[in-house]
């Protein structure tokens, strides 16, 4: 379930303009954490970098994962070939960064009154996520909210 958060945190992240903060929830600890970063995609990689709490660095290139902890020094590599939630988020990721409806609608049925778009899951997404919800100015995304089916949810506001 970490992973699908992250990977619904990157999704948004990436379709948002650079900047971003992130408020998740967790019910089970009923317990709310603030995060603050930025997002940067190039042709080939996709780089998460997080100020607050804790300054990490998520470097997404292929089927590898780089995570860097700044403040102690370390770093992780994911191999994400046998990760499918994983990849799902990053393709779903470049799909809403690139505005690319068909690409979203492969994993979710998609529905737009105005300035709200709601994304239904379908498939394997479903198990994990009950909905998204994004407030948009046009085509930019200014917040998106992550409802998942344990009851955590993810909002994301973009600046």
């Amino acid at each position: 379930m970490r992973a699908l958060f992250f990977f619904l945190y990157l999704v948004v992240s990436m379709y948002a303009k650079d900047e971003f903060t992130e408020k998740r929830y967790s019910y089970a600890l009923d317990r709310t954490t603030l995060y603050k970063g930025s997002v940067t995609m190039s042709e080939d990689s996709t780089v998460v970098r997080y100020v607050q709490p804790d300054r990490k660095v998520l470097t997404q290139s292929g089927k590898q994962l780089i995570v860097e902890d700044i403040d102690a020094h370390t770093t992780q590599t994911i191999d994400l070939s046998d990760r499918i939630d994983m990849v799902l988020y990053f393709s779903f990721m470049r799909s809403a960064y690139r505005k690319d409806m068909s690409g979203l609608k492969t994993y979710f049925e998609v529905e737009r009154d105005k300035n709200i778009m709601t994304l239904l899951p379908k498939k394997q997404v479903k198990r994990a996520i009950e909905k998204i919800v994004m407030t948009m100015n046009g085509d930019e995304i200014q917040k998106i909210m992550i409802n998942f089916t344990n009851r955590d949810t993810i909002e994301i506001e973009t600046h």
